[in-house]
């Protein structure tokens, strides 16, 4: 509450004006709210950068047979705790999650866990801890303690890096074990570790404060924070071999997502009226279906698979049954059963709430306006497979000149058809598709549809020679016993082409767009012309990759050489 004291003094008179009564109040009430006007903090001062001081810490850090259930931190100023179940790391770690509170400027952390004996225990803070101001973060900072006489000391640091992309991994657990825990290779499925910490935004990682012995290493993408590799969603790596901790060590991981040993249905949708996917939970090259429901004949249905095996697309061309009941089969063993309702037309609308397109959709790459790539041919897609095709309702014009194509399906169903011709640079072209041009599976037609592209000048692309040569200091690589696979990437770590290594020589890739490309070579161990995960139970690291230093930077009308030395010490896991 604000108030004056008003003291007689002969300083102070109320002038001969003012001897009214009401200007009198006017005038002390305007005294009065001046007098508590908000005090407003000084502008023009420094910011505050300084995050709080750690002024005492008891127990103190670094404490021996430390059996306190309770850790007292006093700070030099007010502060917050910003998400403590994140950021506060302890290792080993506990099994009950340490209770805290704030009293003052004192961090009180209660330690719920039975501590173990003879044992060190490392407690890092994260970024959790900060002032109330400015959000100031104090520095790194461990607090350690040993339950014996004498507090561990060595060190394990490394990288960790995906597989597939050689991309630095933040955020990933690398967990040690004690090599007299891991009884069998599941151990990282059913222990929590004796040991771990995170890795930073660069992907390094370091566990401090271990003790001297053998250890078994995970690094796991932990995506439920539980210590625990319990989902195949998560990535994972692993040490070949057993770890013989007697000095400090650095080691590195490559993680990877497994595949998972089962197969199974992983969903199920009905996209579009007579039109059923089954999604599956790995890629499986040699599916089949066999249907359960009766059926007329062997026509009952059009089936695909999608490029990665994983999916499977289902066109109804039999509507009597009510459903349609599946099996899945792969090698001539069954993998699951899977069933659908088949809706009529109008309980499938009222249903999805969606309307039955009565015409055959297509989309033309390029799009309207567009440049034609010179490496990607001018296609039609469907919505549904097309059984029969009228080429002369397709024209063709370059300029205004009606010019001769081919029209070649190019996949199993007829959902894809590519448009062939001599493509000339520096032109433009017009496509038209009119109506009847093509019949899907569901007796629909399609539309009228134009497009507009150009197909750019020569000068306007460029081409890649990767010269790949033997290391004359090693010897040449046995390319009969060893198959390899030479990928060029872009930016975005997407495969655009890909061939095998069968001898040393020149790789050309012509006509590409400007800009930054990356070559890697896959050693595909088992010959299948992919890239292989790996699999932690059976100590199966992924397929190496081979990353070639720097990115290839194409520049128009540039012709972009570069060599790679390639030894079989490259090759070899």
């Amino acid at each position: 509450m604000c108030s004056f004291v008003f003291k007689q003094s002969n300083t102070f008179k109320v002038p001969i004006r003012f001897k009214n009564r009401i200007e009198v109040f006017i005038i002390l009430w305007s005294l009065f709210v001046a007098g508590c006007a908000q005090v407003v903090r000084p502008t023009g001062g420094q910011t505050d950068r300084e995050a709080p001081a750690i002024l005492k810490v008891s127990p103190e850090n670094k404490s021996l047979y430390f059996n306190s259930k309770t850790i007292a931190i006093q700070f030099d100023e007010y502060f917050i705790v910003k998400d403590p179940s994140k950021q506060w790391l302890i290792s080993p770690p506990f099994k009950k999650v340490p209770e805290y509170k704030i009293k003052g400027k004192n961090l009180i952390i209660q330690i719920e866990d039975t501590l173990k004996e003879n044992t060190t225990y490392n407690f890092n803070f994260g970024k959790s801890i900060a002032d109330v101001n400015e959000g100031n973060i104090i520095p790194p900072w461990s607090y350690v303690f040993s339950t014996g006489n004498f507090i561990d000391s060595l060190q394990v640091q490394g990288l960790v890096r995906n597989a597939l992309s050689n991309q630095n991994e933040k955020e990933i657990t690398i967990m040690l074990y004690k090599e007299a825990r891991c009884t069998n290779d599941s151990f990282a499925y059913k222990i929590p570790p004796d040991y771990f910490a995170l890795s930073d935004d660069q992907g390094k990682y370091q566990i401090n404060f271990i003790k001297e012995g053998k250890y078994r290493a995970i690094a796991l993408k932990d995506l439920n924070n539980n210590y625990l590799f319990d989902n195949f969603e998560e990535a994972i790596g692993f040490s070949d071999s057993t770890i013989d901790l007697k000095s400090n060590i650095e080691l590195d991981f490559k993680i990877f997502k497994e595949v998972e040993s089962k197969s199974y249905v992983k969903g199920k949708s009905n996209p579009s009226y007579g039109h059923f996917n089954i999604i599956l939970n790995k890629a499986l090259p040699n599916i089949e279906i066999k249907a359960l429901h009766p059926i007329k004949n062997n026509a009952w249905s059009i089936i695909s698979k999608s490029k990665t095996n994983d999916t499977l697309n289902i066109w109804l061309q039999d509507f009597t049954p009510d459903s349609i009941r599946l099996a899945l089969l792969s090698q001539g063993k069954g993998i699951d059963t899977i069933a659908f309702a088949v809706l009529p037309k109008e309980k499938f609308i009222s249903k999805t709430k969606r309307v039955i397109p009565q015409k055959t959709i297509l989309k033309i790459t390029p799009a309207q306006g567009n440049d034609k790539d010179f490496n990607i041919p001018v296609t039609l897609q469907s919505n549904n497979p097309v059984l029969k095709t009228q080429k002369d309702s397709i024209y063709l014009f370059e300029g205004k000149n009606k010019i001769n194509f081919t029209l070649q399906q190019s996949d199993s169903v007829g959902l894809v058809f590519e448009v062939n011709t001599h493509w000339n640079s520096d032109s433009t072209y017009n496509l038209q598709v009119f109506p009847g041009a093509f019949k899907d599976c569901f007796s629909y037609t399609n539309d009228t549809l134009s497009t507009n592209f150009k197909v750019p000048l020569t000068e306007t692309v460029g081409n890649i020679f990767i010269h790949i040569k033997p290391d004359s200091a090693q010897k040449p690589i046995d390319f009969i016993k060893t198959h390899l696979l030479l990928q060029l990437t872009n930016e975005k770590g997407q495969a655009i082409h890909s061939q095998s290594i069968t001898n040393y020589g020149v790789f050309s890739y012509l006509n590409y767009k400007p800009g930054k490309y990356f070559a890697t070579i896959i050693v595909d161990s088992n010959n299948n012309n992919n890239w292989d995960t790996g699999n932690l139970i059976k100590g199966k690291q992924a397929e190496k990759i081979i990353f070639k230093d720097g990115s290839l930077n194409l520049r128009a009308n540039w012709d972009l050489e570069e060599d790679w030395l390639l030894a079989p010490k490259d090759i070899n896991p």
